[in-house]
């Protein structure tokens, strides 16, 4: 008997982040906070700009004074602190961000004036001031940030206001591990009927992108004993622990098992989608931490939909953080057909001339189409064909 229940993708993701709260609190410099998620939202330190500068390059003088032409008294460059004073007939050189004198009301850009020794004059009067208003930008104790997973513009920003250190929650420790006796290292001579270890380098690569930090435990094969010890370092020292095989009902899918052995609940087994039917999610409750298990199956595109679909959330989850996936409803030109229209399916294909391609499919063992797609496009049950040209409901992966 093979596992099953009716939850669809969004009731099973329900599941996984029901009662989900962020982890612990830390602090890390600003050369270390790029993307992590900050705790609390930061205000301004600092107005911004701080004192009225000039926004170009050129002359400063009287707002009142149309001499027709000015003696440029002093050159003042960004950064320059020095008092200058200013009378009518007077003007000042100043460069793109320093600060202007008080009488100073207009700047003239360099462009639109000549010079003649210490002489200007102005050859192209202009409408605006160029000048950056102390304050215009931010005051103080306004917002700055939101809680967010910080990005490269953020980090300047709170560069700009004198932040050192940040409050960010802690990254989730996630572990894989692999089953199967059929699976072997990159580095072993396969027997015949053996194949190389994709998923947990796979898995590892998806929950290294998802910002955690991982362990990648290897390959357990099918013993009992193996796979046990394994969960149990795991749920030991991390938040998410990814199995991949040994969920569905053969006699050698010894996951479930293992999982009540070590006292973790499960919350589903068997899923109403394809890729992904005999998908494992339990939580092993201790003292010292919640461990979150997924037992994904053993082919790598049921473990890539399974990631993107549910552990990738989790993991934002954890952090603070929402994950919003990037999706869209495209067209679906030439249709699609199928026999079984029991489960939510998805199928991979690539963006188009802003339609979906499906790219040819072997089945959730195809892990070579993952080089080519770039987004999986989804069909709900029930439905068996796609006219050309309906649109379908499209995930990105790349």
């Amino acid at each position: 008997m093979k596992p099953h229940t009716s939850f669809l993708p969004h009731q099973a993701l329900e599941k996984v982040l029901h009662g989900v709260t962020p982890l612990a609190v830390e602090e890390v410099t600003l050369e270390r906070a790029l993307y992590r998620v900050l705790a609390e939202p930061l205000d301004a330190r600092l107005q911004d700009p701080r004192f009225n500068k000039s926004a170009v390059d050129g002359i400063g003088i009287r707002g009142d004074d149309d001499s027709p032409v000015f003696e440029v008294t002093a050159e003042i460059a960004a950064g320059d602190g020095t008092a200058h004073r200013l009378q009518r007939g007077q003007a000042v050189r100043i460069m793109t961000g320093a600060p202007v004198p008080p009488e100073v009301s207009r700047v003239i850009k360099l462009e639109n004036c000549s010079f003649d020794g210490s002489c200007a004059r102005v050859v192209q009067p202009e409408r605006i001031s160029n000048i950056a208003m102390q304050g215009e930008n931010i005051r103080v104790g306004q917002p700055l940030l939101s809680p967010r997973r910080l990005q490269p513009p953020d980090i300047g920003v709170l560069a700009s206001q004198g932040y050192r250190t940040l409050s960010v929650h802690r990254k989730p420790r996630v572990a894989v591990i692999a089953t199967g006796d059929e699976i072997y290292p990159a580095d072993a001579e396969l027997p015949p009927a053996g194949i190389y270890d994709s998923n947990s380098h796979q898995l590892a690569a998806f929950a290294c992108d998802a910002y955690a930090d991982v362990t990648n435990l290897g390959i357990v094969g099918d013993s009992p004993d193996r796979i046990r010890a394994a969960l149990r370092e795991a749920v030991s020292a991390h938040d998410v622990v990814m199995l991949s095989g040994g969920v569905s009902m053969g006699d050698l899918d010894f996951v479930p098992e293992a999982l009540s052995e070590i006292g973790a609940e499960t919350v589903f087994h068997g899923l109403a989608m394809k890729p992904g039917r005999p998908t494992l999610y339990a939580i092993l409750h201790d003292s010292a931490r919640i461990s979150r298990i997924f037992g994904l199956p053993g082919n790598p595109i049921s473990t890539a939909v399974q990631f993107e679909l549910l552990v990738r959330p989790l993991i934002w989850a954890l952090e603070g953080a929402t994950h919003v996936p990037r999706e869209a409803w495209l067209p679906l030109p030439d249709g699609y057909q199928r026999a079984n229209a029991e489960r939510h399916e998805f199928r991979p294909g690539i963006y188009r001339d802003g339609s979906v391609v499906p790219l040819a499919y072997k089945g959730s063992g195809h892990i070579s189409v993952l080089a080519d797609a770039t987004l999986f496009f989804a069909i709900e049950p029930g439905v068996r064909s796609v006219e050309p040209g309906s649109k379908v409901h499209v995930r990105f992966i790349r």
